[in-house]
């Protein structure tokens, strides 16, 4: 999802995960209507959202790597009623593994890692709640080379295992390189689709901006 900052694009993807309410439209799930009210229920039906804002929507910062690792899928490490603390961090110190998460442990709390590290224990969340529909709101923003390569790893893994991926991107040369198809938000509204050879970076910006293919 292409657009200007402020056309739209957050909330579009907020409405679909149930964290807001929508104004009007229909969603479909596999081809299935579905009315999302809450993310509980988003979750439910498979979709995950790494947010824009890791720190206060996408993180328990005074919480553990462990902690909020396994914060989307607890029934995984419960047993009767009670958390697995043992499972938990196993769980944890595989993530910190497969994702290059450079912390001292899995105890280590969210607050003291870098901003790269914060987003790689988001996806982690994520990724072990083993959902179909994977939502990445600037998934890249703020964070480093090496932090990146590893997101657009991930992503393609995810895509070959059959998974589908909404993205929201300020970065041109992402969006272009990872998008099968790009819908460019104007004004809270999609206002195009584009693929194969419209999606470059004169094309996205044109109808961000609202300038037709006739130049109007």
């Amino acid at each position: 999802i292409a657009g200007l900052v402020g056309a739209g694009r957050t909330e579009i993807v907020r409405c679909i995960f149930g964290a807001d309410r929508l104004d009007s439209g229909a969603l479909y799930v596999r081809g299935k209507p579905v009315e999302i009210k809450s993310p509980r229920q988003a979750i439910a039906l498979g979709i995950a959202l790494v947010t824009e804002d890791r720190k206060t929507q996408g993180l328990v910062l005074e919480a553990s790597i462990a902690g909020n690792t396994t914060l989307a899928n607890l029934k995984a490490v419960t047993d009767r009623g009670f958390i697995n603390r043992k499972k938990e961090n196993e769980v944890a110190r595989d993530y910190i593994r497969q994702l290059k998460t450079k912390a001292p442990g899995e105890g280590t709390s969210c607050m003291t890692l870098s901003g790269g590290n914060q987003q790689k224990v988001v996806l982690a969340k994520w990724l072990y709640a083993e959902q179909d529909i994977y939502i990445f709101d600037e998934p890249t923003r703020g964070i480093d080379v090496n932090a990146k390569a590893e997101f657009y790893k991930q992503m393609s893994e995810l895509t070959k295992r059959g998974k589908c991926i909404l993205m929201i991107s300020s970065d041109m040369p992402e969006l272009i390189s990872m998008s099968d198809r790009v819908l460019v938000v104007r004004d809270g509204a999609i206002d195009c689709e584009l693929t194969g050879q419209d999606i470059n970076e004169q094309e996205i910006i044109k109808r961000a901006l609202g300038v037709k293919k006739n130049g109007r």
